[in-house]
């Protein structure tokens, strides 16, 4: 099958891209999705609890509000959004199920992208992007023994729903953005909930109220009334922003915040000592929970800081000699994040290796485009994650950049163009330069990062990315020969 695009994944980002198509007529296309339905990480993450921590109102398309029912959607509701999304603007028939993208090589004869499926499928297309995003590919914990345990396990986006875990001894390995969503989810059903905690989080109070039927049937018919909502969710972002970046007195003033709201739920000292991080706020990602803190104090409810030490048949054993005896364990360690376009092997000029020139440093100028890669693109890709706000607005200035890139690149005569390395090596210095005084590149280690360097967030505010990207720089893009 032969198109002008091929587009690899169906969540937020895949999507958004080919509605753009659609909307600026770019030509013909398919979407590659290796799962029987779209949705991306909203379809995979389905553990109880699942929910978004940016407001609904802010973590949307801006072309296409939707009436919430609160304030933070939950897993089901945002599926079932992207699907209905994806239906109405016509392009739920472009998209190829149950198509796991193995390869892609650049064919330097036909000056076309040469990919092929799992299934054996083969498509041939001028530009691909890939949107298969930073969290799709689940992380394991790397802790011996694992598959010495006798009962149920697995990763939260991976859920067993088959398995009741009511009067369960469960474990619950990791303390990130999942686990605060899950723990709290299962811990009036399990007998008892024990969570192995390698660093404390910093976790926000998170108001959640349902949104009235009177305001929602306002939403349906008149959708731009959610546009103020928007916006201060927008500046409230970018504030926090600042702050993650540099600003240390904004940086005192979130911590001051988070400490006030922990001493009011947690009052006995040695349980605060074990919640209170060791690390800068903001280097690891600030969560936000109205449960978590109350969890703990459950009397089903054991809090673990002790280092694991190995599985076991019957349980997790911790460095400290303590055998805790589990019926069930539950993987919360989040996900490969820097691979960036997973286990496919993608090939560009001079038969080079994505990963192989990108060695332990994965980069892409403006997030987006990679040396030697012609008429590829990323979303979602190396330095466009966020410590704060929504990723669906920095997705929607990646669609329309791409999509831009398309139309400017086709206007010239269409020869295949690719990102000129200087340029890009250029931009991955600025990130550098930008990020030194972050709160990511501080003694911590988190998924933002790869030995120090920050790898995966955009050291900015999103409105300087949104208009940068205004700039369909197509000069920094030359016809390959």
């Amino acid at each position: 099958m032969e198109v002008d695009v091929i587009v690899v994944g169906s969540g937020f980002g895949g999507i958004g891209m080919a509605i753009e198509i659609e909307r600026r007529k770019l030509g013909t296309y398919v979407v590659l999705e290796r799962a029987a339905s779209l949705g991306g990480t909203w379809r995979d993450n389905s553990y109880p609890g699942a929910a978004c921590d940016v407001p609904s109102s802010f973590y949307s398309y801006s072309f296409a509000p939707s009436d919430w029912s609160r304030r933070y959607a939950t897993h089901d509701e945002i599926l079932a959004y992207l699907e209905k999304t994806a239906e109405s603007f016509a392009v739920t028939s472009r998209v190829r199920y149950n198509e796991t993208v193995q390869t892609m090589t650049w064919d330097e004869t036909s000056e076309r992208w040469q990919v092929v499926t799992s299934s054996g499928a083969q498509f041939v297309s001028r530009y691909v992007v890939d949107a298969i995003g930073q969290l799709s590919r689940p992380r394991g914990a790397g802790i011996q023994g694992e598959s010495n345990f006798a009962g149920p396990q697995f990763h939260t986006a991976q859920w067993d729903h088959s398995l009741d875990l009511a009067g369960r001894r469960v474990g619950l390995f990791g303390t990130g953005a999942s686990a605060i969503q899950v723990g709290p989810a299962i811990a009036e059903t399990v007998g008892s909930l024990t969570v192995f905690q390698r660093s404390a989080p910093y976790i926000m109070d998170r108001h959640d109220p349902m949104i009235p039927n009177w305001l929602r049937a306002i939403h349906r018919w008149l959708p731009f009334v959610q546009y103020p909502a928007r916006l201060k969710t927008y500046v409230i972002g970018e504030i926090a922003s600042v702050a993650l970046v540099g600003n240390t007195k904004l940086r005192a003033g979130l911590k001051k915040r988070w400490r006030e709201y922990r001493d009011e739920v947690i009052t006995d000292e040695n349980l605060r000592a074990l919640t209170t991080p060791d690390y800068v706020i903001g280097c690891k990602r600030v969560l936000f929970s109205s449960s978590w803190y109350p969890m703990l104090k459950k009397e089903n409810v054991a809090l673990v800081c002790a280092e694991v030490d190995h599985v076991d048949a019957t349980g997790i054993v911790t460095k400290d000699g303590a055998h805790h005896d589990l019926d069930v364990l539950i993987w919360a360690t989040g996900f490969e994040t820097t691979s960036f376009t997973g286990e496919i092997v993608i090939t560009g000029r001079g038969g080079v290796d994505i990963h192989e020139q990108w060695g332990r440093r994965p980069s892409a100028y403006r997030g987006v485009s990679v040396a030697n890669f012609p008429n590829f693109f990323l979303l979602y890709g190396p330095n466009t994650n966020l410590g704060t706000n929504s990723i669906i607005f920095m997705l929607e200035a990646q669609i329309g950049y791409v999509a831009g890139l398309i139309r400017a690149s086709n206007d010239l005569g269409g020869r295949p163009r690719s990102v000129d390395a200087q340029v890009e090596r250029d931009f991955v210095a600025d990130i550098d330069r930008r990020s030194a005084s972050s709160s990511w590149t501080t003694s911590c280690s988190s998924w933002y990062t790869v030995d120090g360097v920050n790898t995966n967030n955009w050291p900015a505010g999103t409105w300087a990315y949104r208009r940068l990207l205004k700039d369909i720089d197509i000069q920094n893009y030359p016809a390959i020969s």
